[in-house]
């Protein structure tokens, strides 16, 4: 049974071994291609347009993948979220990890956030985590985040949030769409953070 499935985008510095096995499916995009190569990790499905790997390497992921799916340059959704769709079909229940690193175009940050509201994947890199929290109580466990130094807390409509066990808390405090209100917050030593909102938020743990 598949329990996670695993979006491979970016090379980083995260040791990829340990989804290395029968509940994970892997699937590598781009570069991503190269990095899981490199570590020696199983692609089972390469996906993408390609434009960004040279002819050469091209062949290379061709050999080394299950399954290539190469997908025309001009199409109305992006790479990762064609891989998105492409991972719920193949488990509607499975928890997605999509590995990416900040890139010099604000555009594509930005789409980031919209694929982790619309389909509730975890974002992952060297120097972050970002993740959808429902609307209601959610606890994090502190041993989970401890290795941050900043916790943030986005909405993208109005919401009323309640933050408890950070260094800075509040008590139903208006957290308007998009609004820096709840940047750069901090863990506190052993606590776990208690995080009440009537709407679905995004949460950015930072390094």
């Amino acid at each position: 049974m598949i329990k996670n499935i695993l979006i491979v985008t970016s090379k980083t510095k995260i040791d990829l071994s340990v989804f290395n096995n029968d509940q994970t499916y892997i699937i590598g995009i781009e570069r991503g291609c190269l990095d899981l190569i490199e570590k020696n990790i199983r692609i089972d499905l390469a996906i993408s347009d390609f434009d960004q790997v040279l002819d050469e390497e091209l062949e290379m992921i061709k050999s080394y993948s299950k399954k290539i799916e190469i997908l025309s340059r001009d199409k109305d959704l992006l790479d990762g979220e064609m891989a998105i769709i492409k991972a719920k079909k193949i488990s509607s229940t499975a928890n997605i990890l999509f590995v990416a690193n900040p890139t010099k175009r604000y555009d594509m940050n930005f789409s980031i956030l919209n694929l982790i509201f619309k389909y509730g994947i975890k974002l992952i890199n060297d120097e972050s985590v970002i993740f959808k929290i429902p609307s209601g109580k959610t606890e994090l466990e502190f041993s989970n985040f401890q290795i941050y130094t900043f916790i943030s807390f986005f909405s993208k409509v109005d919401t009323i949030i309640t933050l408890k066990n950070l260094k800075y808390e509040c008590n139903n405090l208006e957290l308007k769409a998009w609004e820096n209100t709840c940047i750069s917050n901090a863990m506190v030593l052993s606590k776990n953070p208690i995080i009440n909102t009537n709407n679905e938020i995004i949460c950015i743990a930072t390094k």
